[in-house]
């Protein structure tokens, strides 16, 4: 027997029953599948436009690491082949791992790429043909970034300060006492406690927001000259790292592409509308032919051997279509649309690789993994070049639905969702609220498993971010609260959800956003974040004289000291909040980030509301680690059947979690007598999405 019992005293239909206790399951990827998806980065076309190369990541949950190979493409012959692996994972910036570029011998016969091989990073030199990979460059430093030469003969790298001496440094640290400044972030493990280069290091701010890097960030780095043909090296220049400027609001120039050769281009902002520019000695020219795009430009690339800019556009849904904008003539012309995304990577703002004749793209949809295309850039025409996820594709695809509503005062807001190809009567819902681009595997942030929700028959709606909200972050709090109860009418009147079982998770502005529309609503019945809010506590542990945080929250969010303005800080902070917020909570923090969410839980804690906090080791700001997603999946799965379903798994090893769910729900009844409290049991059998 498995127990059913929902809160608010909501008792559940004959159809949810059945979705809850356990229907036959759909053929959907499972939370493993959704975790060890396959990724494709770092593409690079030769110079005659014939090959092709990427990478291929793909996650190992019972490895705990990323499996990285290189594969070239013959565009020619519609071959792909693995030519060699890719070493260790290095931490990404806007992705989890790092992107690489790949510089291509004069010949065509090799790659020149970074590796992270026996703890160094250095530069290797691997045979198209797949017969080896080599070392080139390998010192005591690691190769930090390598660019490659306007000639294509020589690339140039910079070299970091040698591992023996960060080592040193770390425990002359760690053995003297640290003197805390504006560097120093107290929220995270002092000692090793973050991700550079691949190794888990000690880490200092470098001047923007929570940006940072390693301990020996500004000591001068060397620059050296590799030349592709004869592997001889020459130092170039010493370098000197700078400090990141102060984080202030975005304004004018949002994107800037500076290619070797080619004039500069840009897009520049005036108010909500874009203008898409080149500058030539002459003067700027600027693209205002029909067809030019206004706004959603996603990225930038120049077509080799022509004067044509490829612009990658989307609309609301991250629909992306490639154009091609003649810079002589003036013209544009639409190549592809398509009904996810086409770029270089699963990043929606990562340009795909370009030959004279094709563009060769990472292509993605909500239901669609990623795959590798070529798209021919005269007739559009598209061909598959490499499958990872093959296996995946087409088993029991959701529904999908591309929906748009309006707010009160005229805005149109988006999103996609998800439903179960055979519900039945109105479902449990759950909100994802930030950005949905591409394939739809657990929102940003990768914190809650679409697929296997839907599987279990909820109706999960993925919401973009409303436009317009400018740098008002309380205007930006209720346009989500506006669009999260728009969907939710919505969705409640065609027949979809229940009103009474609708849950929210998010990731950073995400994680506000839930927390938002928890604290100034009834829609949500359970919440789960994965990132901190600001709250008196971790305001005064992050202004640290040195740190721009104090002027990033006064210029974002209005909010001084909490001796300052004490009023804001009660109206944003969750922390202050707390008899607002009735709906079950699950926090899952990375741990660099949970010791700022204390106030928050600990509140909470001494509340009737249930509480859970769990803190990620050796993470940051988004989970990386494969484990982790898996775990975080898992439970955050079991929280929404649990509290939204009345679902609980026999499986035994998670007896405790239940016990301790049900407890919490005891107390908050207790707290609430004159709630109705339903109890209904139901035959069910296990969830087969875990």
């Amino acid at each position: 027997m498995v127990n059913l019992r929902l809160g608010r005293g909501k008792a559940l239909t004959f159809a949810a029953l059945a979705w809850a206790a356990g229907a036959p399951a759909l053929a959907g990827p499972t939370i493993p599948e959704l975790v060890e998806v396959g990724d494709m980065t770092s593409l690079s076309a030769s110079a005659g436009g014939r090959m092709v190369v990427f990478r291929l990541e793909r996650a190992s949950i019972a490895d705990n690491r990323y499996l990285i190979e290189w594969y070239v493409a013959d565009l020619q012959t519609q071959t792909v082949r693995r030519i060699a692996g890719g070493g260790n994972a290095i931490e990404g910036a806007s992705e989890p791992l790092a992107v690489e570029t790949a510089a291509w011998s004069p010949d065509g016969r090799f790659i020149f790429h970074r590796a992270l091989r026996e703890g160094a990073i250095g530069i290797w030199r691997t045979a198209i043909d797949g017969t080896g990979t080599w070392p080139v460059v390998v010192a005591d430093g690691d190769v930090e970034s390598m660019t490659v030469g306007a000639s294509g003969r020589t690339l140039t790298y910079d070299l970091g300060p040698s591992r023996q001496d960060i080592e040193r440094a770390e425990r002359r640290e760690y053995d003297e006492g640290i003197l805390v400044d504006g560097s120093v972030e107290l929220a995270q493990n002092l000692f090793r406690g973050g991700w550079v280069n691949g190794r888990l290091a000690s880490q200092r701010m470098v001047g923007q927001w929570y940006t940072r890097a390693g301990l020996l960030w500004q000591s001068p780095r060397q620059r050296y000259s590799l030349d592709l043909e004869t592997l001889e090296t020459r130092p170039a220049e010493a370098i000197a790292p700078l400090a990141r400027p102060p984080l202030t609001p975005l304004s004018g120039v949002s994107m800037v592409l500076e290619t070797a050769g080619r004039p500069i281009a840009r897009v520049r902002q005036e108010g909500d509308r874009s203008i898409l520019e080149i500058e030539r000695p002459e003067g700027i020219v600027a693209c205002i032919r029909t067809g030019c795009p206004s706004g959603g430009i996603a990225s930038l690339a120049w077509r080799p051997g022509a004067d044509e800019l490829a612009v990658t556009v989307q609309d609301s849904h991250y629909r992306q279509s490639l154009l091609l904008w003649d810079t002589v003539r003036g013209t544009v012309r639409t190549v592809v649309r398509t009904e996810g995304l086409i770029g270089g990577s699963r990043d929606a703002g990562r340009p795909c690789a370009l030959t004279p004749d094709a563009a060769v793209c990472v292509t993605a949809g909500a239901v669609e993994p990623p795959r590798l295309e070529r798209i021919d850039l005269s007739s559009g025409q598209r061909s598959v070049l490499f499958d990872p996820n093959a296996l995946l594709r087409g088993r029991g695809p959701a529904r999908v639905e591309q929906l748009t509503w309006t707010l009160a005062d005229g805005r149109q807001v988006s999103g996609t969702v998800l439903r179960p190809p055979t519900a039945k009567g109105p479902a449990a819902a759950f909100i994802s609220y930030y950005y949905c681009p591409g394939f739809l595997r657990g929102g940003v942030g990768d914190e809650f498993p679409f697929a296997p929700l839907v599987d279990a028959g909820f109706v999960v709606a993925c919401l973009n971010r409303v436009p317009g909200s400018g740098n008002d972050i309380l205007a930006s709090y209720n346009d989500a609260l506006a669009s999260v109860r728009g969907v939710v009418d919505l969705l409640a009147q065609r027949g979809w959800i229940d009103r009474g079982r609708v849950g929210m998770g998010g990731f950073s502005a995400g994680s506000e956003a839930t927390l938002w529309v928890a604290m100034n609503s009834d829609i949500l019945s359970a919440a789960a974040t994965a990132s901190p809010q600001y709250s008196p506590s971790s305001y005064w542990s992050n202004v640290v004289p040195g740190r721009d945080y104090a002027e990033v929250l006064r210029a974002f969010l209005g909010l001084g000291s909490p001796d300052e303005t004490p009023e804001r800080w009660r109206l944003i902070s969750p922390a202050l909040n707390t008899e607002r917020i009735r709906a079950p909570l699950l926090m899952q923090m990375p741990e660099q980030e949970a010791r700022n969410s204390a106030e928050l839980y600990t509140r909470l804690a001494a509340s009737p509301t249930p509480v859970e906090l769990y803190a990620f080791p050796d993470e940051g700001h988004a989970k990386v680690q494969p484990r982790h997603r898996h775990a975080a999946y898992r439970r955050s799965l079991d929280w929404f059947r649990y509290w939204l379903q009345g679902y609980t798994d026999p499986d035994r090893a998670k007896a405790d979690q239940y016990r301790r769910w049900d407890a919490a729900r005891d107390r908050r009844d207790a707290a609430q007598p004159s709630n109705d409290r339903n109890q209904v049991s139901a035959d069910a059998s296990s969830s087969k999405r875990m």
